[in-house]
């Protein structure tokens, strides 16, 4: 997360199932994790956006899980908890600006 905002940006949230299918293959098939910007805060409170809004899960076609103090990665084109200090790469991502 501070690195993301070191660059102006933030850790990556997808939008919806096309999203992950879209970065998997931009990816080009990743086998490895990605940290994300996703957490499980509180048991059954669901998966949060790093802003602290829900995530929507019926834009995606996959069962996230939901694990309390779990944080997410990538991996292909799902999205599956972690355990917040496992070292891992991450993805971060900037709104595209008008030329």
């Amino acid at each position: 997360r501070e690195d993301c905002g070191n660059r102006g940006s933030t850790l990556l949230v997808p939008w919806d199932q096309e999203e992950l299918e879209f970065l998997n293959e931009s990816l080009q098939k990743p086998t490895r994790h990605f940290w994300i910007g996703l957490s499980v805060p509180v048991a059954g409170t669901g998966w949060t956006r790093e802003n602290g809004s829900d995530l929507d899960q019926d834009r995606f076609q996959l069962d996230l899980g939901e694990r309390p103090g779990a944080c997410g990665t990538l991996k292909g084109n799902e999205i599956h908890p972690q355990n917040c200090d496992t070292r891992l790469q991450w993805i971060c991502h900037r709104e595209s600006a008008e030329i």
